[in-house]
């Protein structure tokens, strides 16, 4: 008896101060999460509670931000990133407006340290890896938002071997390609996920997974998605897309779209920034320099214990560009009908002739460490959608379409 109450005070004693020795390898749920902030593994987040997700958590602007002189600087394996942000030959400080916002100018890249903080050494000792991903908000305006960890040769992430002896700090490089925008600090464009343990031992991949996630589509037997240019309804007309063009500058400099809302603020006429756009005999037209909206004729609904990755079948097919901010997390979409995910589609040099059912991307289904609750889940804008613009525009009016079109 003396034995049992010794051994239920140890695991006692070991959830309390190291939780993780008893996780299983897999993504981070919220709670598992919130451990490691709680043991100092991760800091600086302002209003955590706010931050986390079901399988990650946003990473916030801090004030201190640059613009680079000659376009982006690729993190380099064992420097720090401070040390690009200090060449005056390669970045100058951005100054803010007298309110505190950045405007961001289309075509332009800027960085901006974060104020989250990695412990590099207790997340390398316990095998934490990391995978970055921009806001599907952020996404959808056409914005690149990519996470550099000091230490790290490539964006978007990290692992242990490479964490030994980095400083921990955090940066975003962000770039708007069609509009301009505005940020500021304490806004969250980007998202980290956390596994224990590589992504790599982690992956499922059935055909009877894919059956459960795949609403509506039996013979469904991998992972892709393909693009859908049937028609829905969209104030009245009927398209398959949504399509933007560049902003002059005086245009964009005069409305810079705000990636954060504001309950006391409009939002955008969308009207004023998107043209619907129709598929002709099951192929839509990508216009060079053009950006557009697409969704997937698959319908998914994430089950509790997987998270999703989609990642482009080629992020350069022929003359276009595809990207999408790639988390789907647990309890994701509608539970009867399934929901269609986004695609975020740039033309190039010429123009390119998109098929109706053409592959644009595949899923990557992860196992979570610990199911997500269910009862717990914040439903997001998103959570229905079909083919839908970024939350930070308005919703598009029934009374028709605007002829003061923005950037065209």
């Amino acid at each position: 008896m003396v034995l049992t109450t010794c051994q239920a005070r140890d695991d006692n004693f070991i959830r309390m101060s190291e939780p993780w020795r008893r996780w299983i390898p897999g993504v981070l749920n919220r709670e598992q999460t919130r451990a490691l902030f709680n043991k100092e593994l991760i800091s600086g987040s302002p209003n955590l509670e706010t931050l986390l997700d079901e399988s990650s958590f946003d990473l916030t602007l801090s004030d201190e931000a640059y613009q680079m002189l000659h376009g982006s600087v690729k993190p380099l394996r064992g420097e720090e990133y401070s040390k690009v942000l200090r060449d005056k030959d390669l970045a100058e400080e951005a100054k803010p407006e007298p309110d505190g916002t950045y405007v961001l100018e289309a075509k332009k890249t800027y960085v901006f340290r974060l104020n989250e903080e990695l412990n590099t050494k207790r997340l390398a000792e316990i095998g934490i890896y990391g995978q970055a991903t921009a806001k599907s908000s952020v996404g959808r305006v056409d914005v690149l938002a990519r996470l550099i960890v000091d230490g790290m040769d490539s964006y978007e992430g990290f692992t242990p071997e490479r964490l030994q002896g980095a400083s921990g700090r955090l940066y975003l490089e962000v770039t708007p390609i069609t509009f301009w925008v505005r940020v500021r600090p304490g806004i969250a464009l980007s998202q980290l996920r956390l596994f224990y343990g590589d992504p790599r031992s982690v992956e499922v991949r059935s055909p009877w997974l894919y059956r459960a996630v795949f609403l509506g589509d039996k013979d469904q037997e991998d992972e892709s998605l393909t693009v859908d240019l049937d028609p829905v309804d969209i104030g009245g007309t009927h398209a398959a897309a949504f399509c933007a063009g560049a902003q002059t500058p005086d245009v964009g400099s005069a409305c810079p779209i705000m990636l954060w809302e504001d309950p006391d603020l409009p939002k955008p006429d969308p009207t004023k920034y998107w043209q619907p756009e129709s598929a002709k005999h099951g192929r839509l037209t990508i216009e060079k320099d053009k950006f557009y909206i697409l969704r997937s004729r698959e319908r998914i609904a994430v089950p509790k214990g997987i998270a999703v990755y989609c990642r482009a079948t080629d992020e350069t097919i022929g003359e276009m560009r595809i990207h999408y901010a790639g988390f789907a997390h647990p309890c994701f979409g509608d539970r009867e009908q399934g929901t269609p995910l986004i695609f975020e589609v740039r033309g190039h040099q010429v123009d390119v002739s998109l098929a109706h059912g053409e592959r644009l991307a595949n899923l990557i289904f992860y196992r979570m460490s610990e199911d997500a609750d269910p009862d717990k889940v914040q439903q997001t804008v998103y959570q229905r959608q079909t083919l839908t613009l970024s939350k930070f525009f308005a919703k598009w009016p029934r009374t028709g379409v605007s002829n003061d079109r923005e950037g065209e």
